[in-house]
């Protein structure tokens, strides 16, 4: 029931590092019976929000309807019952020093239960737990912690360690004394007194009773005196304190672990309140996922009769295993009913038949239901292979890529699931086939074989949510794990060039060993739910035999009775089994079912964007329009770009420079749909870009940058990447001399069937960037090129005869280069300049160079002179590589080049 807090609170295990703010949020939601999509929150923390910001998490917890509160407590008092701090979400240190959300759910005694997202859920000892917490410092006014220190929320804690070490009558007058202060410092001395004081008490250096009261009154009369002077932390330490400052100053530097308070479901939302982003409706209103019954919705699209036919012959199969029973039955009895040669012989046909027909019957299930799983294999791949350009940029970017690939891999174990469910369909059958049986022959036991087969499947049914959180914990960690198999083989060299595998082992162990204990809770659960089934079941059998024979059966039937009696165990046994492989069948699914269930990122598939006709791209300009209206762009919370207004028109090349980590890539990202405003609006050619309109662009653009792909095929294949070889074969030698790609291709032992290595691993990093671009050059129907340092790697003197090339090439379509070569975008006719994510300035190029306050001429002042110092000064050898040769060049040489 939604907002009844659970006994024990869900696991949500977090995928990587950044993650533990969303996984303590959902498993604190999950906790109250609310569920929330985990992977939209995930979203949402890399972009709208910041997921490591406690500010924000309580924010987030109470716009998505949690009754959220954010306090600051003492670590003495923070665990104690009477502060009615639990449920909440609190900050730990790791053994590595960085911090870490988890979730205080219950305290039982001196246990502890968390729910730590790196670790999952786990019962710890309250001095474990202590040790753990992360006292936070943080400055405040006075007369805020004068006036939080009056709360009950405090004073409930404050009261009960005062009487921990003197009597009710003086902690009471102590705390009168400390209240009728009305500044700060009667209840922080107070405050710091009792815990050093206690501390001594614990570690035997003060007696508890009376002379610890005597010592407390003394110290505290000390410590009231030093606050005045100036000399406070002097005789007591800085971390016994609370709250400690300058006796007159307005503010004091206040210490205590910092806390997110849950005090349930929120019943009504303020009128003033914002409304939800997209994502965080998203992550309320995205139903919980059914894996199991998406699976069967994937079987459905091949039709029902295979599936049906299954059935119905393991149900007949059931049916025939009762019939065969009968029949051997029968035969005990064949002497007295079958008198004659011909009789005996038709009754050992008929058996025969019978038994041939059963094991018959084998053969077609067993194979129908291996060729079920394969097609159901072949149909997730082909689901995938459809899903995966239809997902966003920001899915990707929340999601470990090898946490992707882990569960790509996984799709063939998807193959086991219809063995499962014809298992689980034959033995439930034979069940209660048995059970009918047992009923026919011994009625009068009627009762005590019904419950004879409900305690056969008790057990493994009410086993299943255990087995199902163990065995889903363990695939998480499993899925942590393979992050650090991946790094390690993308990262083999800088590893051991840094001497870091120590430190990479150190943080695979801990996960290693989480998800050993993991599969080690996973097995002894498994084997504790058989046992006590096959006891349930062998208890049951055995009493069902021993009542039928006291009840007064018929000797002829007491056979058949053990042997049903017997059977309804092994069944039983069976189905168990079946039911406890049901866990790793749902969680496997559910980890596969996910990115499939994922909303598309344009709301439509791509395959539905038409390629526009040649008579609608006669009937509008070559280049696109656009325009961003106050456009602002969130990552993790950080603004990355803000207030940007801009029109850019069709056919324009306009250049874009800047510090680095200003914002331009950014900015491009906005039109290539890597990046959603937060506010604002984009519209290209007048239509807001969304849907159809980013999908249709995408197609019309042409994309340069270091980063763009490419894969361990060919030359001509990666320059005819995503278009048809046979559009582009006629227009390949032209792309090449732009490019400058002919003296490269002579060098090539295959030509143009060269393949380039995983990545362009052979290639450098310039040749690789000219194949980029010869790929972008490549592209029909260009309306918008978007160069992003297009020629890194290049030097200077062939980077301004590309970018001269390129421009001309792509006449008639817009453009937009990003360039850190601030001369080279005198070319141009537009430049804009991006500073700390917003657009400062917007001109000619040539007239902001002339002006001697603008940021463009300050940006070429700074590269001219670099150019100088690097170039104009002596002490610099000049070495050229050419051909594969190193040489020096003469000092002539130099003097002449400068």
């Amino acid at each position: 029931m939604a907002g009844t807090r659970r006994l024990l609170i869900p696991e949500v295990i977090q995928t990587s590092a950044m993650d533990c703010g969303p996984a303590a949020l959902k498993a604190l939601f999950d906790g109250f019976g609310v569920s929330v999509s985990y992977g939209r929150l995930r979203e949402a923390c890399q972009t709208d929000i910041d997921g490591t910001s406690v500010d924000v998490l309580e924010e987030l917890a109470g716009k998505l309807g949690l009754e959220a509160t954010q306090v600051v407590l003492p670590r003495d008092q923070v665990l104690m019952p009477e502060t009615k701090t639990l449920p909440a979400i609190m900050v730990v240190r790791l053994a590595d020093s960085n911090l870490h959300f988890i979730v205080v759910w219950r305290r039982i005694g001196d246990r502890v239960q968390i729910m730590d997202p790196a670790l999952g859920r786990r019962w710890v000892s309250l001095a474990e737990l202590m040790d753990r917490l992360y006292v936070h410092a943080l400055p405040v006014p006075a007369e805020a912690f004068r006036d939080w220190a009056g709360t009950d929320e405090f004073l409930a804690g404050m009261r009960l360690r005062l009487q921990a070490l003197v009597d009710k009558a003086l902690a009471a007058k102590l705390l009168d004394e400390a209240l009728a202060d009305a500044s700060w410092k009667g209840v922080a001395c107070l405050d710091a007194t009792t815990r050093m004081v206690q501390t001594l008490v614990d570690g035997g250096g003060v007696e508890h009773g009376e002379s610890s009261a005597r010592f407390l009154e003394q110290l505290l009369k000390e410590v009231r005196v030093a606050l005045e002077e100036g000399r406070a932390e002097q005789v007591i330490p800085a971390t016994y304190w609370t709250a400690v400052g300058a006796a007159d100053g307005e503010e004091v530097t206040l210490r205590g672990v910092v806390c997110i308070l849950a005090r349930g479901l929120r019943q009504t939302r303020d009128e003033d309140e914002e409304p939800l982003s997209a994502d965080l409706k998203a992550a309320l209103l995205e139903p919980p996922t059914r894996p199991l019954r998406e699976l069967i919705g994937l079987m459905r699209r091949d039709g029902l009769l295979a599936p049906s036919i299954l059935a119905a012959i393991a149900l007949t199969a059931a049916v025939g295993g009762f019939l065969e029973a009968l029949l051997l039955r029968g035969i005990i009895d064949a002497g007295r009913y079958l008198t004659t040669q011909e009789q005996r012989l038709a009754g050992i046909v008929t058996l025969l038949v019978l038994m041939g027909v059963l094991f018959t019957l084998e053969l077609p299930l067993a194979m129908g239901t291996l060729k079920l799983g394969r097609r159901l294999e072949v149909r997730l791949r082909l689901a995938f292979l459809d899903k995966i350009p239809r997902l966003g940029d920001r899915y990707f970017k929340s999601r470990l890529v090898s946490d992707m690939a882990q569960r790509c891999h996984g799709i063939h174990q998807v193959r086991s699931v219809p063995t499962l469910g014809v298992g689980v369909l034959r033995a439930t059958s034979e069940m209660l086939v048995t059970l009918g049986g047992l009923v026919w022959l011994a009625p009068g036991s009627a009762p005590l074989i019904v419950l004879g087969g409900a305690m056969a499947l008790a057990v493994p049914l009410l086993a299943q949510r255990s087995l199902l959180e163990a065995d889903r914990r363990m695939r998480d960690f499993d899925g942590v794990l393979s992050r650090f198999y991946l790094d390690a083989m993308r990262g083999a060299v800088a590893l051991r060039a840094h001497r870091a595998e120590l430190t990479l082992r150190r943080a695979h162990e801990e996960p290693l060993h989480e998800y050993v204990g993991a599969a080690r809770t996973l097995l002894g659960r498994g084997i504790l739910t058989d046992t006590l089934s096959m006891l349930a079941a062998t208890g049951g059998s055995v009493a069902i035999v021993l009542h039928a024979v006291s009840q007064g059966i018929q000797p002829g039937a007491v056979l058949l009775l053990v042997y049903w009696a017997l059977a309804l165990a092994t069944v039983g046994k069976q189905l168990a089994d079946a039911l406890r492989q049901y866990p790793a069948a749902s969680s496997l699914t559910g980890r596969l079912m996910e990115p499939l269930l994922a909303p598309d990122e344009v709301g439509a598939g791509l395959e539905t964007v038409e390629e526009p006709s040649a008579s609608t791209l006669a009937g509008q300009p070559r280049g696109v329009g656009f325009t961003l209206e106050q456009v602002e762009v969130k990552a993790a919370g950080f603004t990355v770009l803000q207030g940007i207004d801009m029109t850019v028109r069709p056919g324009e090349h306009v250049a874009i420079v800047g510090p680095s980590g200003a914002g331009k890539s950014s900015l491009v990202g906005i039109l290539l749909g890597w990046h959603r405003p937060s506010s604002g609006q984009v519209k290209v050619d007048g239509e807001p870009l969304k849907g159809q309109t980013l999908a249709s662009l995408r197609r019309q653009t042409a994309w340069v940058e270091p980063e763009v792909t490419l894969w361990n095929k060919s030359l001509v294949d990666n320059l005819a990447y995503g278009v048809e070889t046979g559009e582009v074969l006629p227009r390949v030698g032209q792309a090449l001399r732009s490019a400058d790609l002919i003296e490269f291709l002579d060098k090539l032992p295959q030509g143009l069937q060269t393949r380039l290595g995983e990545g362009g691993s052979l290639l450098s990093g310039g040749q690789g960037q000219r194949v980029r671009l010869g790929r972008a050059l490549l592209r029909p129907g260009v309306r918008l090129a978007i160069f992003d340092e297009p020629f890194r790697g290049l030097e200077r003197d062939r980077r301004a005869a590309l970018l001269e090339r390129s421009r001309q090439e792509l006449e008639g379509a817009t453009m937009l280069c990003i360039m850190h070569d601030i001369a080279e975008t005198l070319t141009f006719d537009r430049v804009l300049v991006i500073k700390g994510g917003q657009l400062v300035e917007d001109a000619n190029p040539r007239e902001l160079a002339k002006r001697e306050d603008s940021v463009y001429r300050s940006l070429l002042d700074e590269e001219e002179q670099m150019r100088r110092a690097l170039g104009g000064q002596g002490g610099w050898r000049r070495m050229m590589l050419d051909q594969g040769q190193l040489a020096e060049q003469p000092p002539e040489t130099k003097r002449g080049a400068a």
